[in-house]
């Protein structure tokens, strides 16, 4: 089985001009005879590999998906190529679909529903959907995996593992085997409906008001069978053009999720987006969701505020803040090759969610980890600027979001949420502190015992006693100065107030600022002693 799979695999791979390439990476066992003898490479070896992958269908098109959003594994024209990949294949028959969710539950489909159409609404690889009622007459939308499909996926993986194995011994700057180990990780979380049913709720914590997240049916869904409400809506690629006032509510909805929830539909392809009979934006299929922390909040925000103000420098110093550089980034070259993107992209047509893209990816290229899900971000920006600009085409994707953005910081900045930034930041200052003295007491440690040398001339330590002196008075008025802003931040609301504010708590914050005043004076002395 597993080798008539693998001259299966390298048949359709030789149909489409890859044979020198299997013939180079050891494969020629598996090629026709009479081409095993083609030295010639195809000159677009990443889009005949992408229609390989489309021929061989299943798994190899989850694959191309997957590899579609990881530049950091392959190189990006092989990304830009995978991202065309439509998974659309012919639907299973009613009575397949119905004899999986029986094996599923254990039960007749009759008590589990009081119908299901055998019409399926959607069918792809892995799973499709039909409409069904509840018992109780609910209507839901029903997502059924394929019978055995979970066994195909797992032969596939492991022909997938033994090919890579192979050409891990011929190619050095892609890695094959950590490929299909990212794929199979991928693969388990989409075949488990449960992880689907989690990003459901996930989204639907967050969610505008602009937007209807289907209701999830636990009852009715097992890791095979997934049971959600039925939104019954037109899909957005079925409306009449133009619709500038969806495009504006897709756009200002997208940005709600990602800067103020923090989770993110990241495959707002026209397709998945219905228009509700409320003048609502319905979404579907949930099997890619990306979830940012504050951190990759911050960084949306100044990234694209950076963009705005046209200064390539402030693009880079944004990213390299954010991004964690290895021993091989040449932040120099990295600078280069940002002011070369920033001047074409100005040159160009403008289109800000490309720009944001693109700089992720060449983060990748220079080995600067920018945190987790920052490249999905980066494709579902495109995705979701594409649909507005379908739904309108003289969308302004920056001009447009411009305002949503402005109102988000708004709220960022007001009292409240600037108090609790406050209080987070306190803490962590504290508990910083609170390790301090145990640091300190180390390193003396190290130093009784001669794990440290120190070695100075008499020119670096002729005015030390001094220093020290000045220094620990300077660090005092910090720590005094510290502890009193903690202690304001904590009794913020304790004993009598004065407009919302605890009088304990303003007294401890203007003494704060008197100790932040004296240790400011003693640096400027300083300052002016040196150039006086």
């Amino acid at each position: 089985m597993v080798m008539s799979r693998i001259k299966e695999v390298m048949h359709i791979l030789s149909k489409h001009e890859l044979g020198g390439v299997l013939c180079e990476y050891g494969f020629a066992w598996c090629v026709p005879f009479f081409k095993r003898f083609t030295k010639a490479m195809p000159e677009d070896v990443p889009a005949k590999l992408c229609l390989a992958l489309e021929e061989l269908g299943g798994a190899y098109i989850k694959l191309g998906q997957m590899l579609s959003l990881r530049p950091d594994l392959i190189p990006k024209e092989f990304c830009q190529e995978f991202a065309k990949l439509l998974d659309q294949v012919p639907p299973q028959s009613a009575e397949e679909i119905t004899a999986a969710i029986e094996h599923e539950f254990k039960k007749s489909v009759t008590v589990l529903f009081k119908n299901i159409d055998p019409r399926p609404l959607g069918s792809a690889s892995i799973a499709q959907v039909h409409k069904a009622r509840l018992p109780n007459g609910k209507a839901v939308a029903v997502k059924v995996q394929r019978p055995h499909i979970a066994e195909q996926f797992k032969e596939d993986i492991a022909l997938m593992n033994l090919i890579a194995q192979k050409l891990q011994k011929h190619i050095t700057d892609i890695k094959p085997v950590l490929i299909v180990q990212e794929f199979e990780r991928y693969t388990r979380r989409e075949l488990n409906f449960f992880t689907e049913g989690e990003n459901i709720e996930a989204m639907q914590k967050g969610a505008p008001r602009s937007v209807v997240i289907p209701k999830m049916f636990w009852s009715h869904t097992t890791e095979r069978v997934l049971t959600m409400e039925y939104l019954d809506g037109t899909k957005v690629s079925d409306l009449k053009l133009p619709q500038r006032h969806l495009a504006q509510m897709l756009i200002d909805a997208f940005l709600e999720q990602i800067f103020k929830a923090g989770v993110f539909h990241a495959d707002l392809h026209a397709g998945n987006i219905l228009l509700m009979p409320n003048n609502k934006l319905g979404l579907l299929d949930f099997g890619i969701v990306g979830k940012i922390d504050d951190r990759t909040k911050r960084l949306g925000f100044e990234l694209y505020q950076s963009i705005l103000q046209g200064k390539s420098i402030a693009i880079t110093e944004v990213l390299l803040d954010y991004g964690v550089p290895s021993k091989n980034t040449d932040a120099v070259e990295f600078a280069s090759q940002v002011n070369q993107l920033f001047e074409s992209w100005q040159q160009g047509e403008k289109r800000v969610t490309h720009l944001m893209h693109q700089l992720f990816m060449l983060c990748t290229e220079h080995q600067i980890a920018l945190p987790y899900d920052t490249v999905l971000l980066g494709k579902a920006m495109i995705t979701v600027e594409a649909t507005a600009k379908r739904l309108d085409p003289e969308f302004n994707f920056v001009k447009q979001s411009q305002k949503k953005l402005q109102e988000l910081l708004r709220e960022k900045k007001q009292p409240r949420k600037i108090i609790d930034s406050f209080l987070m930041q306190s803490t962590k200052f504290a508990r910083d502190l609170s390790v301090l003295p145990g640091k300190a007491l180390a390193a003396i440690d190290g130093l009784q015992k001669g794990k440290v040398s120190i070695n100075l001339k008499d020119n670096q330590f002729r005015h030390l006693g001094e220093d020290i002196n000045r220094s620990s008075n300077r660090l005092s008025y910090a720590l005094v100065c510290a502890a009193l802003i903690l202690a304001s931040a904590t009794m913020l609301k304790t004993g009598p107030q004065i407009s919302g504010y605890g009088i304990i708590s303003t007294v401890s914050l203007g003494v704060a600022a008197l100790f932040l005043l004296m240790l400011l004076g003693s640096i400027a002395r300083e300052s002016h002693d040196l150039h006086g």
